[in-house]
């Protein structure tokens, strides 16, 4: 039955398959990718939290979306030991505009 069937047929189905669930599983990040804003953020505070005997600093981060309030939230990124920051840093912050909780923020580089 699948002897007349060319050899790259399966592996053309295969690797479709494997896209599509990647696409899938990935759906929001790329929606958020592709649906993102860009604005000006400034590090305004840093959150200490010990865990497991080593304390880690959290950034809290506020932007003003396009048309919105300024926003504030405690991002998940962090540092261990000391903030690598100053309070009044500026950083670019992604934000969803549906979603202004859903934030990537992108920091300065840090010169040696």
């Amino acid at each position: 039955m699948f002897e007349n069937v060319p050899e790259f047929i399966p592996y053309t189905i295969l690797i479709l398959a494997v896209a599509g669930i990647g696409l899938w599983m990935y759906k929001d990040e790329l929606r958020f990718q592709f649906k993102s804003k860009t604005t000006e953020g400034t590090i305004v505070n840093w959150m200490a939290s010990t865990q497991g005997g080593k304390k880690y600093f959290y950034p809290v981060i506020e932007f003003q979306p396009k048309g919105g309030q300024k926003q504030r939230f405690r991002v998940d990124d962090r540092c261990e030991g000391a903030p690598l920051y100053e309070q009044g840093t500026a950083v670019k912050v992604k934000y969803d505009p549906l979603n202004f909780t859903k934030i990537t923020v992108q920091y300065p580089s840090k010169k040696a």
